[in-house]
């Protein structure tokens, strides 16, 4: 069960079902939702998606020791609007942390920037703003002709956790709760390749 047990009993079955007030009768028995309740109630209702797990190259990633897998989160913010108590409520999620799982046995990276997918000019190795990851052939090294590895498969799996923040409709108070949202998305199964470069007798360092 998914539920927060914060969320108080009869925040959860107003959200089903509110019935309109009988004419004369105190249309608001109870004291009003706070912001966090509404944000919790809130993060059972909406269907977030993922941060968009951008990949290249696509499709394969390399072995060569100077050709890196390039990640990216495209899109660290998404808002939902959900129906609580009679009033639609704009949740706005932000991502706060990035955890990326290369699928090689190699330690997963969180990092706190959604990184940004190359763009000409750009060193793959070097730049700051990219984030990369270098396979290795899954054997170790044996020649400068290693690959294609047919049977070797990779997966990067992206968790992100996300921030949400709404305004209390009741009282107008503005609230943000950290990690009130995580999602999961991955790239799909992705051979691994070698490129021949062959333009150097260097190929080794």
């Amino acid at each position: 069960d998914s539920q927060d047990p914060d969320v108080p009993d009869y925040l959860r079955v107003a959200v089903c079902a509110y019935p309109p007030p009988e004419h004369g009768e105190d249309t608001n028995p109870r004291r009003l939702p706070s912001t966090r309740e509404i944000l919790l109630s809130a993060a059972n209702l909406i269907n977030a998606d993922g941060a968009g797990l951008h990949k290249r190259p696509e499709g394969v990633s390399y072995t060569n020791k100077y050709i890196p897998t390039l990640v990216a989160a495209t899109h660290p913010t998404q808002t939902h609007t959900v129906t609580l108590l009679g009033h639609d409520i704009t949740i706005t999620l932000t991502a706060t942390s990035y955890t990326w799982s290369w699928g090689d046995g190699t330690p997963d990276l969180t990092t706190t920037s959604p990184g940004m997918p190359w763009q000409e000019g750009m060193d793959p190795n070097t730049d700051p703003a990219l984030i990369r990851h270098y396979y290795t052939p899954p054997n170790g090294w044996r020649s400068r002709f290693d690959g294609p590895y047919p049977d070797a498969t990779r997966t990067i799996t992206l968790t992100t956790t996300w921030a949400g923040t709404a305004t209390n409709p009741f009282t107008g108070d503005t609230q943000t709760i950290n990690g009130l949202v995580t999602t999961t998305e991955t790239t799909g199964p992705f051979p691994l390749g070698h490129l021949l470069i062959s333009n150097t007798d260097t190929w080794e360092e």
